[in-house]
């Protein structure tokens, strides 16, 4: 086995994943830490089945409509006061554009997915 530190420079292009329509496999709330630990907060992690990756592919970005441009934020998880997901957040544009009630219902769901400026995946609610 050839050591990774010797390995040369190849003469293929690595698998980009493309866009298009998935079905969701599953979807949780995970928190992220910064690298010291500290916790920034909870986001949704959408899992759908691609056919160019051999294991399912996690989403935590949409992109939406906002005053006519599209925007892309992540899918932040937060409450308002009521317990419920703000009305004017990322997740709920998310979940308004597929006819969600709460967020396990992306589970089952297919949505269309496009690759974003910087060449990954999100989930596309526009």
């Amino acid at each position: 086995m050839t050591d990774k530190l010797d390995k040369p420079i190849g003469t293929k292009e690595s698998v980009k994943l493309q866009a298009g329509s998935f079905l969701v496999k599953a979807v949780a709330v995970e928190t992220v830490k910064k690298k010291t630990g500290d916790v920034v907060g909870d986001k949704v992690v959408v899992s759908i089945q691609h056919p160019d990756a051999q294991e399912f592919v996690g989403l935590s970005s949409v992109l939406y409509l906002k005053n006519r441009s599209v925007k892309q934020s992540a899918m932040w998880y937060q409450e308002d006061s009521d317990g419920n997901i703000p009305k004017s957040s990322a997740l709920a544009e998310a979940m308004r554009y597929y006819k969600l009630t709460s967020v396990r219902q992306f589970e089952g769901k297919v949505v269309n997915v496009e690759v974003d400026d910087n060449g990954y995946l999100a989930i596309k609610a526009y």
